[in-house]
């Protein structure tokens, strides 16, 4: 009886097959991960003036979005009113504080791969003369991983914004460089 002996052909190329087998196997792990961030909100020590112009609390909304265009479209007693119905399927999560003159408030949040953009709303006494509303780009979701091999989770972007006389602005945004 004859027994085949695998020619060196033979065994390259399964060596092959395994190695392509074992790299297909090494890429099905790629997955995208929302990066987390922080939203910091610095009030003024002179917010909101009353009539005697003493400072008073201001309450700030934060809406996270998947379209800012709805956001942009609504006036402030429609988004403060029913924001589900005003924003319909862009909303998908809002909160809400209060600030006193001169507080900073840190507010993180894990991110949602669906979400583009935050939009901020300042409940100031005198909406006219003070820009109550922006819009702030989400950092989008990224690949979690090098080389196919080695798994991380996105570093939290922070966004500062004052909440001023001079209405809502950001002030600066903040991320490590380092992936890890």
């Amino acid at each position: 009886m004859l027994v085949a002996v695998p020619t060196r052909r033979a065994l390259r190329a399964a060596a092959w097959i395994a190695v392509a087998v074992l790299a297909a196997g090494c890429a099905s792990t790629a997955s995208r991960k929302a990066a987390p961030y922080a939203i910091e909100l610095k009030a003024d020590p002179r917010i909101n003036p009353d009539a005697s112009g003493r400072p008073s609390p201001i309450q700030v909304t934060l809406y996270e979005l998947r379209s800012s265009a709805e956001f942009e479209a609504r006036d402030f007693f429609t988004l403060q009113g029913d924001a589900q119905a005003a924003l319909g399927k862009s909303l998908i999560e809002t909160d809400q504080v209060i600030l006193q003159p001169g507080e900073t408030r840190k507010l993180s949040y894990p991110g949602n791969t669906e979400a583009r953009v935050v939009g901020i709303v300042a409940a100031y006494r005198d909406l006219e003369r003070s820009p109550w509303r922006i819009v702030v780009p989400l950092p989008q979701a990224q690949n979690t991983n090098i080389y196919k091999f080695w798994q991380f989770s996105p570093n939290e972007e922070t966004v500062r914004v004052a909440v001023g006389g001079q209405g809502v602005q950001i002030v600066d945004r903040e991320r490590s460089w380092w992936p890890f």
